[in-house]
């Protein structure tokens, strides 16, 4: 019910909005007053309502984040001496579900990381009026909150985001970090992590995700 009340009330404001808008937009044009016809104002409000629906609605993008539902097994792999190094194995799992009207994917996540417990969460969904992808991430290794925008190529599936990190062992803030998920099964995706910094391919870690079946 307090749902309701308060969607019944952001589309009331933004019914004001429009017409507010309208007022101010004939009295510079001359007109002095809104227009004498209600049924020309109510045309108006209701088209900016329905291109105001069309934002919010799961739509093409969204389907396509429906293939990350699903319980999954986790292996990070990082190479603390960079790309082509010995590289040291972490294990995980992970729990990726939608939310809020199939909106957003939740992931949750529990593993280890370098000897320690690892915990994090994160977002993703696509922004309609944008049009682009968001991504954040938090994890108990840091206070920060990650956030990172992308796009998914149409021809091969491949996600590709990009966002800024900071590095306080180094004595840095926002670092470009382009993050890549591709999809090599119907149970299987990647996710690789690489600071621009250091160079285009230069690779921070990866993460192997594998689908748990029931």
């Amino acid at each position: 019910m307090k749902l309701s009340m308060l969607m019944l009330l952001f589309l009331a404001v933004a019914g004001l909005v429009v017409f507010a808008q309208q007022v101010v937009s004939q009295e510079k044009s001359g007109g002095g007053k809104p227009s004498d016809s209600p049924a020309m104002d109510k045309a108006a409000m209701e088209k900016a309502r329905s291109e105001y629906m069309k934002t919010i609605a799961p739509g093409e993008q969204h389907k396509h984040l429906d293939y990350f539902v699903g319980k999954w097994k986790t292996v990070t792999k990082m190479s603390m001496g960079g790309p082509g190094g010995a590289a040291s194995e972490f294990a995980g799992e992970s729990d990726i579900q939608w939310v809020l009207g199939k909106r957003f994917l939740v992931e949750k996540h529990k593993g280890e990381f370098m000897g320690q417990p690892y915990e994090g969460m994160g977002m993703t969904g696509y922004d309609n009026y944008r049009n682009v992808l968001t991504m954040t991430w938090a994890n108990t290794m840091s206070t920060a909150i990650q956030v990172m925008t992308g796009t998914r190529n149409p021809k091969t599936g491949v996600y590709t985001y990009y966002g800024a990190m900071d590095e306080p062992d180094l004595k840095v803030i926002g670092r470009t970090i382009k993050y890549v998920t591709k999809i090599t099964d119907p149970d299987q995706y990647v996710f690789t992590v690489f600071d621009l910094h250091a160079g285009d391919d230069y690779k921070i870690f990866d993460i192997t995700y594998t689908r748990q079946k029931s």
